[in-house]
């Protein structure tokens, strides 16, 4: 007998029956011919001529045939979301993309209960482009003790930190899900209440310690810069009593305690200016943008070397950046392709349309930046905002020599580094130099613009136009001698 369990789903194939948490679910046989090939084939791309094959064996179809049931299948898994389980890539075919087990007759009686291990899992749908190998390679390395997923925003740390999770359920008695920054959510486990609570007290963390007593847990903690310090209090509190207990927490900073495993997710590789691109798949930015755009506005599919050219400009763009790219594919039906990459030298006002079901912070890419920028203190928001004026890379030096003057030296030392930590500034470690993601520079050009030295005295403001104007005459210059000259006093010490 095979049987298939994905999500909240359970597969009989030969008795051709589909049911959902132990409810029967209605689709046509040529959905249901098409569902058993992809999930039993989970992960691979499966064409269209054989997805075609396996519904109509002896009959010769139109591929629009194809598509009707597709559109039929995802509406009975999950309502047509557009970031469905079953997934199409571009110009190659379609793909399962939740992960599957397959169960025998003894295996099948005891489902329920595995299944109970993963209820509080969020749904993750979408087929993660350019990150299996590093998932893979993560979960077999990770063990109990806490673990935490690094990056900008909309890197894509939640989606990573879930697929990494449902590979390992197996492994323990029991999955646990807290999103930190859901604060709408109701605390339903003594963590969850811990986590989310005004008052952190001694008895709540100590109920928190109690419940985990006997059992093997991996607690995903998501969400975690919301309340850094509450979290890391928390989870060096449970993991200190519990030494076997794997915590998995997602942030665009460290957690900063001790014993803490830190897992840097860079952005999708993305080609340099110019580069000749043959294949889609080659460079994962182009890959998943061409997949999204298939999704969403199927007439605008990439292909021919001027669709793979605008791409490949769109995905450099957007740094890589998965949430990015999801929004720039989410306009290309409004505004094509051409005028898409014109319209992303100014992201901020074209990356406004997401998924409506996403949470807040990931539905346009302001309120993604805005999530980070207002987690910084005053010092760190004014020198994101003076720093956005460096056009190229730039040493630490320099900026002290351009900006220093403005703070003083330990606040500018540690508003320096807090950018670096919380992902808004990248570290080049082979030359010492630094950059800013070019998103986060377009919002702290707005932010500069607005009057991030509003509060300067007027003399500091002469300062800084002054300086400002020789940075715009001599960027690289500049940078270059900074790095070179000895640090003079701080002015505003």
């Amino acid at each position: 007998m095979t049987i298939l369990r994905f999500d909240d789903f359970e597969m009989d194939i030969p008795a051709r029956s589909l049911k959902r948490s132990g409810c029967d679910v209605r689709i046509g046989s040529r959905a249901f011919d098409l569902l058993a090939a992809l999930a039993s084939r989970q992960g691979e791309i499966l064409s269209k001529a054989e997805l075609m094959e396996v519904a109509w064996p002896e009959t010769h179809v139109e591929e629009s045939s194809l598509r009707v049931n597709i559109v039929s299948l995802r509406k009975a898994l999950d309502g047509g979301n557009p970031y469905s389980m079953v997934e199409n890539v571009a110009g190659r075919g379609y793909t399962f993309t939740v992960p599957v087990t397959r169960l025998s007759d003894h295996r099948a009686v005891g489902s329920a209960l595995r299944a109970s291990r993963t209820e509080s899992l969020p749904n993750n749908c979408a087929r993660l482009v350019g990150r299996e190998k590093l998932i893979a390679k993560w979960a077999d390395e990770i063990g109990a003790g806490i673990t935490t997923i690094v990056g900008q925003g909309g890197i894509g740390k939640t989606a990573v930190a879930l697929r990494m999770a449902r590979l390992l359920q197996e492994a323990y008695d029991s999955v646990l899900f807290v999103d930190i920054a859901d604060q709408a959510a109701r605390p339903c486990t003594p963590i969850a209440e811990a986590l989310m609570a005004g008052n952190l007290t001694s008895d709540i963390l100590r109920k928190v310690v109690e419940g985990f007593g006997g059992k093997t847990v991996l607690l995903v903690l998501d969400g975690c810069d919301w309340s850094i310090d509450r979290v890391a209090l928390v989870a060096e509190s449970v993991a200190d009593r519990h030494p076997d207990l794997t915590i998995l927490a997602t942030s665009r900073e460290p957690l900063g305690i001790i014993g803490e495993n830190v897992l840097h997710l860079p952005g999708l590789a993305v080609p340099e200016a110019r580069q000749r691109i043959d294949d889609l798949a080659t460079f994962s930015a182009v890959e998943l943008f061409a997949e999204r755009v298939s999704m969403v506005a199927e007439e605008y599919a990439i292909d021919g070397p001027r669709g793979i050219e605008l791409a490949a400009e769109v995905v450099r763009k957007t740094d890589g950046n998965p949430l990015a790219i999801e929004l720039a594919a989410s306009r290309v039906a409004d505004l094509g392709l051409e005028n898409l990459v014109i319209s992303l030298d100014r992201p901020l006002r074209t990356l406004r349309r997401g998924n409506r079901t996403s949470h807040p912070r990931q539905q346009t890419l302001r309120a993604n930046i805005d999530w980070s920028y207002n987690l910084l203190d005053g010092n760190m928001q004014s020198l994101l905002g003076l720093l956005s004026v460096f056009e190229t890379e730039f040493t630490k030096d320099a900026a002290r020599e351009h900006y220093g003057f403005a703070f003083a030296r330990s606040d500018f030392e540690e508003a320096f580094d807090g950018l670096v930590v919380k992902s808004l500034i990248a570290g080049q470690q082979r030359d010492g130099t630094y950059a800013m993601p070019r998103l986060i520079r377009e919002y702290a050009l707005e932010k500069h613009a607005e009057g991030a030295t509003a509060t300067l005295s007027p003399s500091l403001e002469m300062e800084f136009a002054a300086r400002d104007d020789e940075h715009q005459r001599f960027p690289m210059s500049l940078s270059t001698r900074a790095s070179m000259r000895p640090f003079t006093a701080n002015k505003a010490a």
